[in-house]
């Protein structure tokens, strides 16, 4: 009687080992680090790129910025995260921009938490 004990005891933290281990993909998946793309990858002066962000907090406001590599962004505007924590942001382009390289970051904590991507601003416009 004792070893039926022992093996249902067993088979119970087998069967809970099993669940932890299925699970801990999904609360990988809900903790994934915040990601930024935008499209098209270029724009000319007064064009228009759209930003897709993903990984941030669910229901939340994101801060959106651009400037050159290694510079001061500044802020082009905000978006709304829905309830899987992504985002989809229309920004257009100034037309007083100058032509060249940029990144983009979507901020959320002071840009405690944020994802940033590269874009390119062309001359025409």
């Amino acid at each position: 009687m004792r070893w039926r004990f022992i093996v249902a005891v067993l088979v119970a933290a087998a069967a809970s080992w099993g669940a932890v281990a299925t699970a801990a993909p999904a609360a990988r998946k809900a903790q994934q680090s915040p990601a930024l793309t935008v499209r098209p990858r270029s724009a000319p002066r007064g064009g228009r790129v759209v930003l897709f962000g993903r990984g941030f907090a669910p229901l939340a406001r994101v801060v959106l910025l651009a400037g050159v590599p290694g510079g001061d962004p500044v802020r082009i505007g905000q978006a709304k995260t829905d309830a899987a924590g992504g985002f989809v942001a229309p920004v257009t382009i100034r037309k007083d921009v100058d032509p060249g390289r940029y990144v983009a970051y979507a901020c959320r904590h002071r840009c405690r938490v944020r994802a940033s991507t590269p874009f390119r601003v062309l001359a025409g416009g």
